[in-house]
């Protein structure tokens, strides 16, 4: 016989996509709804490996059964979570109860038992309603005069034949399904991939494509394989009077059938003469209904597959590769909604445009999906927000005046009224060089960072805090930010040496009667320290008003950001120096930042 080269790499069609097989390695390909072609690999233990009795022949094909069954489910689950839109639906209660009493995992039940009714579907439509239909055709039939071997013979013929055209029919019917006509083709694609190979071609489309779409250990053959087996074995079985007992006689035999067809099929892939192509026929021929012609992308997909099973067996540390999986935005944006529900559902652009590392509105416009890991942290964002989280905690992002911060409960959240004061002091320094500048209060960061981004680099910036972990936030986003700030430990000017050119602050100005009737979201979780500015909400601005000009060189300027209705009260401490007050954008304008200098009358005298 007339050997033919036959590799062991198999595959199988999935959802917009190929899985290949080789020898301990499996690797999915799939073109995901965005046009991207996506891989998961996965190495295993084959059956073999696992248990000497594995590898005797008939018991062999038995298992490679079963364990294809089941690694096709989890295949075809796999990609219908990079498909499909419904995938990722959360887990009802039942199944998280289920999951949490019996330690399982949900997902690996919904497969054995999507094999379960699998198998109960095929036994019911492929064995006992053959027999049941022959049992009635056979009704009014007298074989009496017929040898006991005929009197078999004919029902188990006719209940077999049957069985194949209910099988056929069952796939004529499937294949006028929109995604099952697709399957097909991706069938073909695997088929015309593993055959180019098997003839030393080059993997390349054009070599592929010049293939059949139908192969030798087509598993639609294997099944032909199975019916026309069956047949013989069956031939040699009484026929009972009982439909059940004729059910159970060929579900108790599938097994030894199954692994006769495994064996016979192995044969038949390794020979390519007359006689064998003869055996071959009817099973070629019904691969003409479930493998079609692909085009050039179903192809890609294919080669893909099969180059990283050949490459991940040729490198054996080669680590695995995941799906990555996405949500359509506007699906994401619904699922944000839900969960934070009335007034904050105004945040879901912000907590999307978070994740996605992007600040404006026409950069969100632009996206169209969220990866799993986006999808997850915004939904975690979400929760936070929902129980009641300032959005900048949730995400321990805040972005002022152009550079984005990480801020936690351990600092005040920058508010954009305070971009005021940081503008302020940039258009003072202006281009001037060699300055030094003070941000006392500093928090986060933000005023001291904002400066240093925006003015020459050879200006000196230092940032002072009471709070050490305010001051370990700074840092951070120092780091972060490739900015050169110094900051440091002290209680207003307590540690402070030198003087310096410009002195900024945005001190705790809030009455201490006033931060219970504060929001919520600002009382229950920013941190007092940053908010309460005394009784009277000025302690903070007394202190400045008696010692900044102990540390402010001649000419220099002090920089404050005051809160509503605090002008006259705050100017009031400063009342022998040049007050310039700068007013916000509100309408009516508020007053919120005072630039002070040194009254020159005074200075003269």
């Amino acid at each position: 016989m007339a050997r033919k080269n036959c590799t062991h790499i198999g595959g199988q069609a999935v959802l917009e996509g190929v899985m290949m097989r080789g020898k301990g390695v499996m690797a999915t390909a799939v073109r995901d709804p965005y046009g991207e072609i996506q891989i998961d690999t996965e190495r295993f233990k084959q059956p073999s490996e696992k248990n000497v009795f594995f590898r005797i022949p008939i018991i062999r094909g038995v298992v490679n059964f079963f364990s294809s069954m089941v690694v096709g489910m989890k295949t075809l689950t796999k990609t219908a979570e990079v498909y499909g839109d419904d995938i990722d639906e959360a887990p009802s209660k039942f199944e998280k109860w289920l999951a949490k009493t019996f330690k399982i995992d949900i997902m690996q039940v919904a497969i054995a038992i999507g094999i379960i009714l699998g198998v109960l579907f095929a036994v019911g439509i492929f064995i006992v309603a053959p027999v049941y239909i022959t049992k009635g055709i056979f009704k009014n039939i007298d074989l009496s005069g017929q040898t006991p071997f005929l009197q078999s013979f004919y029902p188990n013929l006719t209940a077999g034949l049957l069985k194949l055209v209910m099988f056929i029919l069952y796939i004529l019917l499937i294949g006028q399904m929109k995604d099952i006509k697709r399957l097909f083709r991706y069938h073909g694609a695997e088929h015309k991939t593993i055959s180019a190979y098997e003839k030393g071609l080059p993997l390349t489309v054009e070599n592929v494509q010049k293939q059949t779409t139908v192969h030798d250990r087509c598993g639609t053959t294997f099944i032909i394989i199975v019916f026309s087996i069956s047949l013989i074995i069956f031939s040699f079985v009484k026929w009972h009077r009982l439909g059940i007992v004729n059910a159970l006689i060929r579900i108790a035999l599938l097994p030894l059938i199954m692994g006769v067809s495994y064996e016979a099929l192995k044969f038949f892939a390794k020979f390519d003469n007359w006689f064998v192509k003869i055996l071959k026929a009817p099973g070629l021929l019904m691969q003409k209904l479930t493998t079609k012609q692909p085009d050039d992308q179903m192809v890609e997909v294919a080669i893909v597959a099969f180059n990283k099973v050949l490459e991940m067996e040729a490198n054996p540390d080669l680590e695995n590769e995941k799906f990555i999986l996405f949500t359509p935005i506007t699906k994401a944006k619904l699922e944000l909604e839900k969960i934070l529900q009335g007034s904050r559902k105004n945040e879901v652009d912000l907590i999307i445009m978070d994740v996605c590392n992007v600040s404006t509105k026409s950069e969100l416009a632009k996206i169209t999906r969220l990866d799993d890991e986006k999808m997850t942290k915004a939904k975690e964002i979400a929760e936070k927000c929902k129980n009641g989280m300032p959005l900048q905690y949730a995400s321990n992002t805040a972005h002022f005046y152009g550079i984005k911060l990480y801020v936690d409960q351990n600092v005040l959240i920058p508010r954009f009224d305070t971009e005021l004061l940081a503008e302020q002091v940039i258009k003072y320094v202006g281009e001037q060089k060699g300055l030094r500048i003070l941000d006392l209060c500093t928090g986060s960061g933000a005023i001291a960072l904002a400066i240093k981004n925006n003015i020459p680099s050879s200006n000196i910036v230092v940032g002072t805090d009471i709070s050490a972990k305010a001051l370990e936030i700074a840092n951070k986003n120092a780091n972060d930010l490739n900015l050169d700030v110094s900051f440091m430990k002290s209680d207003c000017f307590e540690k402070i040496e030198g003087k310096f050119d410009v002195i900024v602050s945005n001190p705790p100005y809030i009455k201490t009667e006033d931060i219970k009737s504060l929001d919520s979201i600002v009382r229950d979780y920013e941190p007092t320290g940053a908010l309460d500015g005394g009784e009277k909400g000025l302690d903070f601005y007394t202190i400045i008003a008696n010692e900044y000009k102990k540390y402010l060189t001649k000419g220099g300027v002090l920089m404050l950001e005051i809160g509503i209705d605090q002008l006259e009260d705050v100017k009031a401490l400063f009342k022998d120096e040049k007050i310039d007050v700068v007013y916000d954008y509100n309408n009516p304008p508020i007053a919120r930042v005072l630039i002070i200098n040194e009254n020159e009358d005074k200075a003269q005298m």
